[in-house]
């Protein structure tokens, strides 16, 4: 079984895979990732995903990035988002995250394996303040919720 951690991504600019690996290298964590950075396409200017094996005995996580008006799943993801936000008792937080929903440009979405490590969600959470800090984005994890930029829980949704 998995679950998905996601970022929404307000701004249109992404970081490269190279740049993502480089931050995950600098905050000390060895790791694999698939394609490897000597593979013809990963230094692919518009990437579209990057399976990042934190451990060799656990199931990779799978980052795959999605964009607004090309990628048919951002759309279907985004309305599936906005329809639950909806349904929130009226807020300023359900406010501000129907907002962040309604202009996300891009989403970031990490496939884990439930079966995360401490070091796994270590390693993920790094990852995800990256993607997030890099994209003007918000985190969003299943089975919790939208969270804001300092890291607090927005809005939860089950």
């Amino acid at each position: 079984m998995s679950f998905y951690a996601r970022v929404f991504s307000l701004a249109e600019d992404y970081p490269s895979r190279f740049a993502i690996c480089e931050e995950l290298l600098e905050a000390g964590y060895e790791f694999s990732t698939f394609p490897g950075k000597f593979d013809d396409d990963f230094d692919e200017k518009d990437w579209k995903y990057l399976m990042l094996e934190y451990d060799p005995n656990h199931e990779p996580i799978r980052l795959e990035r999605n964009i607004k008006g090309i990628d048919s799943i951002f759309e279907e993801e985004q309305e599936e988002f906005l329809e639950v936000l909806k349904e929130l008792p009226y807020s300023k937080e359900q406010k501000k995250a129907v907002e962040i929903v309604k202009n996300m440009v891009q989403i970031y979405a990490l496939d884990i394996d439930e079966d995360i490590t401490e070091e796994g969600w270590d390693f993920l959470e790094t990852l995800l303040d990256f993607i997030a800090d890099a994209t003007d984005g918000y985190v969003q994890i299943d089975e919790e919720g939208i969270y804001d930029k300092e890291g607090e829980l927005l809005v939860e949704m089950e």
